[in-house]
């Protein structure tokens, strides 16, 4: 029986790293929902039953650790990756008990997308 598609969330405000993430989880069968802005971001979640979400950290308005914090009140299950342009960033706690481990902060931009895909699975 053929699984039903997965639900991904691209977080970001760069629209050319946004759109090319999405069109190659697209080519792997998901259904993606793309936001330039936390709040943007939260209303997807409300309405879908979003798996996963690829999440850029600086944003304009709340940035993407409060993102991740709401978003998973709201979808208990989600799953986060970072993929952000600030080589230092370290999660919090409050973000590493998401889930959110070293091995799941990728530094912009990931040279292979699979990485990504991979790490929304595991």
């Amino acid at each position: 029986m053929l699984q039903p598609p997965r639900l991904y969330l691209i977080l970001d405000d760069e629209e050319s790293i946004r759109q090319s993430i999405a069109a190659f989880m697209e080519d792997e069968g998901h259904l993606v929902f793309q936001a330039e802005s936390s709040e943007e971001a939260l209303e997807i979640v409300r309405n879908h039953a979003i798996d996963g979400a690829v999440v850029d950290i600086r944003l304009p308005g709340h940035d993407g650790n409060t993102f991740m914090l709401e978003a998973r009140k709201i979808r208990p299950a989600i799953k986060f990756v970072v993929h952000t342009g600030s080589a230092d960033y370290t999660p919090p706690k409050a973000i590493q008990d998401l889930g959110v481990t070293p091995e799941k902060v990728l530094i912009k931009p990931a040279s292979d997308l699979s990485v990504i895909c991979d790490a929304l699975s595991n």
